[in-house]
């Protein structure tokens, strides 16, 4: 669905074009970064109230923080690993390019990343933290494809920690980083006590093991929730949905709600990207994390149509994502071929 372009209360009109932050009290110098160094052209969006912070991107057209995901999956196809100089390089020319990219927001780390840059900050030391908005699940998607690439978990935290602190300076992150990761390399791999299930019971496995290590009980909640939706049934008053978590993109929070949409909905992929979209709230990033972790565990061959839509040849820009995963694929077979061959 192609984003709207009004939306009442829409925080890009609240948020800093300075730096980080509101446009009040946030972080960052006089030197305008919304409109001169990024997004040029889309300050006027930010300076008045009302539009939508997607506004001007085509139905399935990726975010940035997507688009950065994209960046980083073509380094390590290109490189064989994380090349953090690569990464940076193409990061910046993505950012400061006249439409780079279609979307009209940019969060907070990104808009102190480029003020530092400004202020004559090495890349390598511009990753920052406004106390606030930086430690968000949004932190945690450049985790994605270092810990699908690697060939075990050790490494994958690794390299996931690695590529999350090359945007954002955090102590939260790190954390949900590692353990997101887990999930994702229990999904591929195969963790020992879950090999022999289906892909929605390794799901559920996986999540639960998660949300254990970060003290979040994810089975009991969905459980409630479950009894709850039962009990309002009988009460003529349920309605799809109606317990799912509506959460800002806060990691406390956030977090926990994206273990729940994929526990609850283990068994579709399609229903769970459908109740993650319809709860609200943060449901970007959220919904990237939830669909990196049902693709690790579906493959590409989980995402069935939602009645006409298909959700694999819908995207904006299907053929060149296909082409990056398939050479990404290709890179990481070839690096687990090498390895195994070292290893004789």
């Amino acid at each position: 669905v192609k984003p709207v372009d009004r939306m009442p209360g829409s925080v890009l009109g609240k948020s800093n074009l300075y730096g980080g932050g509101r446009a009040t009290g946030g972080s960052g110098t006089k030197k305008l970064v919304v409109g001169r160094l990024i997004l040029k052209g889309k300050d006027k969006y930010w300076k008045e109230q009302g539009w939508f912070y997607h506004r001007g991107m085509s139905a399935g057209e990726n975010t940035l923080e997507a688009q950065i995901a994209r960046v980083i999956t073509r380094s390590f196809t290109e490189h064989k690993g994380l090349n953090q100089q690569a990464v940076f390089k193409d990061y910046i020319e993505l950012m400061t390019k006249e439409n780079g990219h279609n979307d009209t927001y940019a969060a907070t780390a990104h808009r102190m990343f480029f003020a530092n840059l400004d202020n004559g900050l090495p890349y390598e030391k511009c990753a920052d933290n406004d106390g606030h908005n930086t430690d968000s699940t949004d932190g945690i998607v450049p985790g994605i494809v270092p810990s699908l690439f690697a060939p075990d978990k050790a490494s994958a935290r690794e390299g996931a920690v690695q590529a999350v602190a090359m945007f954002r300076n955090s102590r939260a992150l790190p954390l949900y980083t590692q353990v997101y990761s887990d999930v994702l390399q229990d999904l591929i791999h195969g963790a020992e006590d879950s090999k022999d299930q289906g892909p929605g019971d390794r799901l559920r496995s996986a999540v639960v093991k998660c949300g254990n290590a970060i003290g979040y009980n994810v089975r009991r909640y969905v459980e409630a929730d479950l009894l709850e939706e039962k009990r309002l049934a009988k009460m003529g008053k349920y309605s799809k949905g109606v317990t799912d978590p509506m959460t800002a993109c806060y990691l406390d929070s956030n977090f926990p709600a994206m273990l729940y949409f994929a526990y609850k909905y283990a068994d579709s992929p399609k229903e769970a990207m459908l109740a993650n979209t319809n709860a609200g709230g943060e449901n970007v990033a959220r919904g990237a994390l939830l669909g990196a972790v049902f693709g690790a565990a579906y493959g590409l061959n989980g995402w069935k149509k939602v009645g006409k839509f298909d959700p694999i040849k819908g995207l904006y820009a299907t053929n060149e994502i296909g082409a990056e995963i398939e050479s990404f694929v290709s890179a990481v077979n070839a690096a687990e071929q090498s390895n195994t061959c070292e290893s004789k």
